[in-house]
């Protein structure tokens, strides 16, 4: 066992050692009032910080600890498994969770929370609301599919888009990531309130209730992404509203433009092929924006 050396005797030790520094800088001018009574009595009110280092028995203990876990093998958990899958052999829906897992840690609990809640009121507000010919599910839906995609952008346009851009994943496919997290879990919540709608015959044909409430939240989220890459936060935030607004305020005078409308509507058909249509339009702007216009002494990524 080693042994250990007294306060006193490691104080003596240490000045022995700083003293011709100590002597030097007194010669110069610098420390002409620091001698060896300073310095024991500074170093005395210094001991009670230190921390004595682990017993033998105390070694033995962890040793003891440590061994069965060394001998067995380590356990995978399913995420650690996800990285080393290869690429080709792993099924779809494996490789999508590889793809959104990592993203999912940059919602809050509470986004998932006041995203549940104002879709519920949305669907228990449509049988009030949707006799005067407004489908209130619809315009909630793509309320939260658009804030839901401002929320996981919110680091655009700021020093820390920088710093993801440095990352090996690309900024593409980072914001596809989150976008494909909004995009699922806003479908999550419509497909459930659709079938709680649908058993209380609040909706009509199912899936034509469904088709009608995707369009438009797809193009929503659509709108929000191209609009806060192309112009900013700000900018990006505000066309999106305005948007949104038009939708609600203008209805019947867009025409096959307005595609929240309900299933009854003449041009409801060809408003939902123009909505997924203008959805992968302005997809591509974004995904081309973020790939060849974000870079240089202007763009908002630093060049690769």
């Amino acid at each position: 066992m080693e042994r250990r050396i007294p306060p006193g005797e490691r104080t003596q030790d240490i000045w022995r050692e700083l003293e011709p520094i100590f002597r030097e800088e007194a010669d110069k001018g610098d420390a002409e009032e620091w001698c060896q009574e300073a310095f024991e009595g500074t170093t005395r009110g210094l001991e009670r910080y230190r921390v004595e280092g682990p017993s033998d028995e105390q070694t033995k203990a962890l040793l003891a600890r440590l061994t069965p876990l060394v001998a067995e093998p380590e356990r995978l958990r399913f995420a650690d498994r996800l990285p080393h899958a290869e690429p080709g052999s792993a099924p779809l829906w494996v490789a999508l969770i590889r793809f959104l897992a990592p993203q999912v840690r940059l919602f809050s609990k509470s986004f998932w929370i006041v995203s549940a809640v104002i879709m519920m009121i949305g669907a228990l507000a449509m049988p009030l609301i949707g006799r005067s010919g407004i489908n209130s599910f619809v315009f909630v839906s793509t309320f939260v599919a658009g804030i839901g995609v401002f929320y996981a952008l919110r680091s655009y346009g700021t020093p820390m888009s920088k710093l993801e851009a440095t990352f090996p994943v690309s900024p593409v496919e980072m914001m596809l990531g989150r976008l494909g997290i909004i995009v699922l879990y806003d479908m999550i919540l419509a497909l459930a309130a659709s079938v709680l709608l649908s058993l209380t015959g609040q909706t009509g044909p199912l899936f034509a209730f469904i088709i009608g409430w995707l369009a438009p939240l797809c193009f929503c989220t659509a709108l929000a992404f191209a609009a806060i890459v192309r112009f900013g936060p700000r900018i990006g935030a505000g066309l999106s509203l305005a948007v949104w607004a038009a939708q609600l305020a203008l209805r019947d005078l867009l025409g096959p433009f307005y595609f929240m409308s309900d299933t009854g509507y003449a041009y409801w058909g060809s408003s939902r092929i123009i909505a997924f249509a203008m959805t992968a339009m302005l997809i591509f702007v974004a995904c081309w924006t973020i790939r060849y216009g974000g870079k240089g002494e202007n763009g908002r990524y630093d060049p690769a």
